[in-house]
């Protein structure tokens, strides 16, 4: 019988990226995401390949969709990993930051973090046995290369909330860590980056000299969800081809 997983906003980019190397193990993975009708189309290119996977609508920020949803997909198969990956960006510096703009991606990033690994911990505790991975970012160690203020703190409380969790429950068996990638190669971010300013980026911020992929940020959440990390846990692994060197 597969090993069952959940990614939080699995529909697209990094999240999908981490739903298909899941699933090519062998996991049966359920996409959470708010726009279920990209998750669904996400799932059938999957499953054309032979994969398992499905799809349920889950907005992060609603703490009761949030347990309504964990349980039902725990119902279908108990959660061997979670993967809390649902994020927002946001660029603007601290004097034009309103109090909208910190609200939305704190509930996202922050909230939404916290109380999905709080159900998945519900679920996993009890029986001893599974894995959450949160998906935090280089800007938990170090300021974005533009100003970020408040995106670089939501992922900075990523990472504290994954040392603390890990540590809570570290006796029960399960295991909390995160990844923690540099900038990634997304179509998102080569839309929203020109040519230009990429080439400025890998050059002047990137020892490695390119962009991560999302299969890489994706091999890096399933080591740590897998047998081959049994032992380690509260650890933030970056991914960021050396920008934090």
């Amino acid at each position: 019988m597969s090993s069952a997983a959940l990614v939080t906003g699995g529909a697209r980019g990094i999240g999908l990226a981490i739903v298909e190397t899941l699933a090519v193990r062998g996991d049966s993975v359920t996409i959470a995401d708010v726009d279920l009708d990209q998750a669904e189309r996400s799932c059938e290119v999957l499953r054309a390949r032979g994969l398992q996977a499905s799809a349920l609508q889950l907005d992060v920020t609603n703490v009761a969709e949030i347990d309504e949803v964990l349980g039902n997909a725990d119902r279908r198969a108990p959660l061997m990993t979670v993967v809390c990956n649902a994020g927002l960006g946001f660029a603007g510096s601290v004097v034009d930051t309103s109090e909208h703009d910190f609200d939305r991606l704190m509930a996202v990033n922050v909230k939404g973090v916290f109380f999905v690994m709080r159900a998945a911990l519900r679920l996993m505790v009890p029986r001893g046995a599974g894995s959450v991975v949160n998906i935090a970012s280089t800007s938990a160690f170090t300021s974005s290369n533009s100003p970020m203020a408040i995106y670089d703190a939501s992922k900075g409380a990523v990472r504290m909330l994954t040392v603390s969790a890990a540590r809570e429950v570290a006796a029960s068996g399960v295991r909390v860590n995160a990844v923690a990638p540099g900038t990634v190669g997304t179509d998102l971010v080569r839309e929203i980056l020109s040519k230009e300013a990429i080439d400025r980026l890998t050059r002047d911020r990137i020892p490695m000299g390119r962009l991560a992929e999302p299969e890489e940020i994706a091999q890096a959440v399933a080591f740590l969800s897998s047998d081959a990390a049994s032992y380690v846990t509260g650890h933030t692994f970056v991914v960021d081809g050396g920008w934090l060197t």
